[in-house]
C-alpha cells in the first residue's frame, strides 16, 4: 500500500505540472461513453470494446466477438471578437466498433469508425479579413490486429484512413470538397507490470489529407502525430480504478488553412498552431456487479498562439468535468456519459485581438454486446 500511494503521488504531481492539455484545435477525444465518463484516461485500463479506439492492445484479453454502436450530441457556444458572437455548434456524431478473439487464442482483429477531429465555426464574415465559416470533419476508419504475448503483455498494430469533408467560406471565396486521406499507421501496447498496476501506450501517425473540388481548387494538410502514455491502478480489491494519461500531439504541422489552384492561393487563413501535451485523469467505481460509475477531469489548453489567435479554429484554455454510468441489461451493456468543457473569457492579441470565451457540452451513449 505504501508503494502504491507513493507511485500515485508521483503520477499526480506529474499531472499537475503539465503545461498544456487536451482538446487542442480540431481534436475531439470523446469517442465512447465509457471512456468519456472517465475523461478519456483509459489507454492503460480499457477492458471493454472502447479499447478499439484508445488502445487496441487492451482487446487481447477480451475473448469472443464484441460489437459496439454509439451516438453523441454536442452543444457549443462561442463568443467574442469584433461582432461579439459566433456560431460553434457541432453536428451529432456516431461510432462503431467490432472485435474478434477466438476462445483460447492469442491473436485477434478489430475494426472501428469514429470522428476524432472536427470543427464548425461561423463568424458570419464579420472580421476585417473575412474569416467567415469553417467546417472540417475527419471520420477515421481503423483496422487492427492484436496479440497477447503472455498473461501480462498485449501488443497491437493497425492502419487508419480518414474520410474528410472540408468547407471554407469567406467574403473572398468559398471552397467545399471531400475525399480520402493517405493511409496512416498506429501501434499500441498494454502491460500489467505488477499486481493492480497497468501501463499503456499508443502511437498514431498523422495522415496526409488532400481534397479537390470540380473546379480544380485544392486543400491539403497533415493531421498530427499522437503519442499517449498512461498508467492505471486498481484499489480496494479492484473496486476502484484510478487512471492518468498524457498525450503529445504535433499540431505545428498545421500552420494555415489554404486553398490553391495551380499554385495560386485563392484563400488562406494563418493558424500558427503549436504542439501540445494533453493530460487527463479518471476514476471508475465498480459499484455493483457489471455496474460502473465514472468521473474525470481534464485541464484543457488550445494549440493556437494567443498572440496570433485564429477564431476559425477557436480553441482556448479551459477545464473539463466528466461523469458516466455503465450497466448490463438484457444481455447488452449500456454506457452513458456527460462532459462539460468551459473555456473562460480570454484576451488575445494580434490581428483578431479581443476577448473570447467558449463552452462545449457533450452527451453520449453506447451499446455493446459480446457474442
Amino acid at each position: 500500500m505504501k508503494l502504491s500511494l507513493k507511485v500515485l503521488s508521483v503520477c499526480a504531481c506529474a499531472f499537475m505540472n503539465i503545461q498544456s492539455a487536451s482538446a487542442a484545435a480540431l481534436a475531439h477525444d470523446d469517442l465512447t461513453a465509457a471512456a468519456a465518463g472517465a475523461a478519456n484516461a483509459v489507454v492503460a485500463g480499457a477492458d471493454d470494446i472502447s479499447a478499439a479506439f484508445y488502445n487496441p492492445a487492451g482487446l487481447a484479453w477480451q475473448e469472443g466477438v464484441q460489437a459496439m454502436v454509439g451516438s453523441q450530441s454536442n452543444s457549443r457556444g462561442i463568443s467574442g471578437g469584433a461582432a461579439g458572437s459566433g456560431d460553434g455548434n457541432m453536428r451529432d456524431l456516431s461510432v462503431f466498433a467490432i472485435s474478434w478473439l477466438p476462445q483460447g487464442g492469442s491473436w485477434g482483429v478489430s475494426g472501428s469508425i469514429a470522428t476524432p477531429y472536427i470543427t464548425q465555426t461561423n463568424w458570419n464574415n464579420q472580421f476585417a479579413q473575412a474569416i467567415g465559416r469553417t467546417d472540417m470533419q475527419f471520420q477515421r476508419y481503423s483496422l487492427d490486429t492484436f496479440y497477447r504475448v503472455n498473461n501480462t503483455l498485449g501488443i497491437a498494430a493497425g492502419l487508419d484512413i480518414y474520410d474528410t469533408g472540408i468547407s471554407l467560406a469567406s467574403n473572398a471565396s468559398s471552397f467545399s470538397a471531400s475525399g480520402w486521406s493517405s493511409v496512416g499507421g498506429h501501434i499500441a501496447a498494454r502491460w500489467q507490470f505488477m499486481p493492480f498496476w497497468m501501463m499503456g501506450a499508443t502511437y498514431r501517425q498523422g495522415a496526409d489529407v488532400s481534397v479537390n473540388n470540380a473546379a480544380g481548387d485544392s486543400f491539403a494538410m497533415t493531421l498530427p502525430d499522437e503519442l499517449t502514455i498512461a498508467v492505471a491502478h486498481d484499489l480496494m480489491d479492484d473496486e476502484i480504478r484510478l487512471e492518468l494519461a498524457v498525450k503529445r500531439s504535433t499540431w505545428s504541422s498545421l500552420q494555415d488553412l489554404t486553398v490553391e489552384n495551380n499554385g495560386s492561393i485563392l484563400q488562406s487563413l494563418p493558424t500558427n498552431l503549436k504542439d501540445t501535451t494533453d493530460a487527463s485523469m479518471g476514476l471508475t467505481w465498480f459499484w455493483r456487479d457489471r455496474t460502473q460509475l465514472r468521473f474525470g477531469y481534464s485541464y484543457l489548453q488550445g494549440a493556437n498562439d494567443l498572440s496570433a489567435y485564429q477564431p476559425a479554429i477557436a480553441d482556448l484554455t479551459g477545464h473539463k468535468l466528466t461523469t458516466g454510468f455503465g450497466g448490463t441489461m438484457s444481455g447488452m451493456h449500456l454506457d452513458v456519459s456527460a462532459s462539460y468543457a468551459l473555456y473562460p473569457q480570454t484576451t488575445v492579441t494580434g490581428v483578431n485581438a479581443d476577448s473570447y470565451k467558449d463552452s462545449l457540452l457533450t452527451w453520449m451513449f453506447t451499446l455493446s454486446k459480446t457474442f
